[in-house]
């Protein structure tokens, strides 16, 4: 997947500024599968628009440069729907606390275990975070549209993933503390 087809299909919904764009990506729905920043998403946007898949309306503000609102084109409606035929692979982990965990043994159990512990926190804020972001389609889920069903199932996904995180940093943090205290007590 492209950060071009996770924009595009972020027009389907609605029309949408750079800002509000990349607010998607870091707090809202986008966040949930897709990270990427500012200068990317401005970036993206601009070769979306020399290509024609999005248009742009621009809104004059008093004192500051035209705020651009973007629409997806019927080209980049194309372009999606093609995409969407394809099929789509498990995309590899990259994870730098995995490749700490393979040199971890090269520094104090205590230095591996506050990143893990600090991971921790940082997965249980994000499962509180898309908790939040799901109530809206939890609360109305017998009628909700396929669109935003697809939307609450994404958060879902998310939600599990990043329980699942907090529940692997809980596991491998008592594991090292029965590892240390074994170590010890030889």
């Amino acid at each position: 997947m492209a950060l071009k087809h996770t924009i595009l299909a972020f027009l389907t919904h609605d029309s949408l500024s750079g800002y509000e764009l990349t607010k998607e990506f870091t707090e809202g729905f986008g966040g949930c599968f897709w990270k990427a920043s500012q200068q990317q998403i401005y970036a993206q946007l601009l070769k979306l628009e020399q290509s024609g898949s999005v248009a742009y309306e621009a809104i004059p503000q008093a004192g500051r440069l035209d705020k651009k609102i973007y629409s997806i084109t019927q080209q980049g409606l194309d372009e999606l729907i093609e995409w969407l035929h394809q099929p789509c692979e498990p995309t590899a982990i990259r994870e730098d606390l995995g490749v700490m965990g393979l040199a971890g043994h090269l520094v104090a159990p205590e230095i591996i275990t506050k990143e893990i512990g600090r991971r921790q926190e940082v997965h249980a804020c994000a499962v509180q975070r898309l908790k939040r972001l799901d109530e809206p389609f939890r609360q109305n889920l017998k009628s909700l549209a396929l669109k935003d069903l697809y939307q609450h199932l994404i958060i879902r996904r998310a939600i599990r993933y990043q329980e699942d995180w907090v529940a692997w940093c809980e596991e491998a943090l008592q594991e090292i503390k029965q590892a240390t205290i074994s170590l010890d007590g030889e």
